[in-house]
């Protein structure tokens, strides 16, 4: 079936994906790479279930994000499920049952698909692939210092160039609103202008509040708080109270002892007005940026107060790397080598002879695809291309050759050699 010709019943829906031989590999290959550092760091993986109840996952998340979910109703129950939207909370509620008599700090990770509406059309997914870590049990900076590490490594290691973490503090605004003494729906403005570095906006939203001058400025600077590690000593200025001391002086030790971990500091940055997960985080918040990318490839902080929802109270901190954000970037920076090393054309006349050889290469740990129905020679390096195969090796009466790809002639090999 031609593109010009395409049946439209056989349209997959928008936001989801398929995926090629090739591109599925890469995204093994990345899912792996980043599982591999996650578990350098002594974090363990764990499944969660792809369906949940409603009323279970109501706990974890926000009315916006359960309006965000895909939801059927259960056949058996008649109570409303939806599909996985996001694995941080069915986390908190593993580490209070399936976990419950495991001792704390528990240190999780996972890869998992999860489905949601978009909350943009600029970003028009539905599925999406997250890798992420989850570090219950600790209220430190380290810990936020080490899942932060944990990222910035994590990011390196599946190719991508670049790599940037913003950090932030989202209890240095919420003592700047205890200050004003505002109301929550003047507070989520506010934090609405502050994420867009509206400033303008904000004065005109201040304006209308009995905030004294001195914290209003100290509000709307929110919005240029951002920069080096030189920031901290700018909003210390503006800090009116303990609240807002306490967590400049907890995000400039997590920055310090990230840099411990090996982080460089020109890979570093500080931004105060990154308040999007205002309502759920409750302390440090980073974001995992990428050269030359327009989308965030990692968003994470600390979340104190999910697991008691779900019986547990422990503090919390952890990250999502959204992998198909970095599959894309990867793909469009290097070239993916073969998928097969050998396509073993057997004309021996002996079936039996073919298959005995493929076993032997396999056991030394070659990837080898045999060909069931001969083709002509011309023929054999296209289709090798084709399926990304390293490698064209013919078995005959004369022996084991390998073919060259540039002159089409056969070249006399021993098994030994490949």
């Amino acid at each position: 079936m031609t593109k010009g010709n395409f049946d439209d019943t056989l349209r997959i829906p928008g936001g989801v994906f398929e995926m090629t031989p090739a591109r599925a590999a890469l995204v093994r290959r990345i899912e792996e790479d980043v599982l591999s550092v996650f578990r350098l760091w002594g974090y363990q993986e764990i499944r969660t279930p792809s369906l949940e109840f409603v009323d279970t996952m109501s706990r974890g998340l926000s009315s916006e994000e359960l309006n965000m979910a895909f939801k059927l109703v259960d056949r058996e129950t008649g109570k409303m499920m939806l599909l996985r939207s996001d694995v941080t909370p069915q986390v908190a509620r593993m580490a209070s049952l399936a976990l419950s008599e495991t001792p704390l700090p528990l240190r999780l990770c996972y890869v998992a698909d999860v489905f949601r509406h978009p909350a943009h059309s600029s970003h028009p997914r539905r599925e999406m692939i997250q890798a992420g870590v989850e570090l219950m049990g600790i209220d430190d900076p380290q810990a936020d210092a080490e899942v932060l590490a944990i990222g910035f490594e994590a990011m390196a290691k599946a190719g991508l160039s670049g790599v940037h973490m913003s950090v932030g503090q989202v209890r240095y605004a919420r003592g700047l609103f205890e200050k004003a003494a505002l109301d929550p729906v003047t507070e989520e403005r506010i934090v609405d202008a502050a994420c867009r570095k509206d400033r303008s906006h904000m004065e005109r939203i201040l304006a209308r509040t009995e905030a004294g001058a001195k914290v209003k400025e100290g509000i709307m600077a929110l919005t240029e708080l951002t920069g080096t590690v030189d920031v901290l000593d700018r909003a210390y200025a503006h800090a009116p109270n303990d609240t807002c001391r306490s967590a400049l002086d907890d995000l400039r030790d997590i920055l310090a002892l990230v840099r411990s971990y090996g982080v460089p500091s020109q890979n570093l940055s500080v931004d105060l007005g990154d308040l999007a997960g205002f309502k759920y985080h409750t302390g440090a918040v980073f974001t995992g940026f990428v050269a030359g990318a327009g989308q965030a490839v990692l968003r994470g902080g600390r979340y104190d107060n999910l697991t008691g929802n779900y019986g547990r109270q422990a503090p919390a901190t952890g990250f999502a790397i959204d992998l198909l954000e970095a599959v894309q970037i990867v793909s469009g920076q290097s070239s993916m080598g073969p998928a097969v090393d050998y396509l073993l054309v057997n004309r021996t006349g002996s079936r039996e002879e073919g298959l005995k050889l493929s076993v032997k290469l396999r056991g030394k740990g070659r990837k080898v695809l045999c060909l069931i129905r001969d083709i002509p020679d011309e023929e054999l390096l296209p289709y090798a291309s084709a399926h990304r195969i390293g490698e064209v090796i013919i078995l005959d009466g004369e022996g084991l050759a390998a073919l060259d790809t540039q002159t089409m002639k056969r070249k006399p090999i021993k098994i030994e050699e490949l």
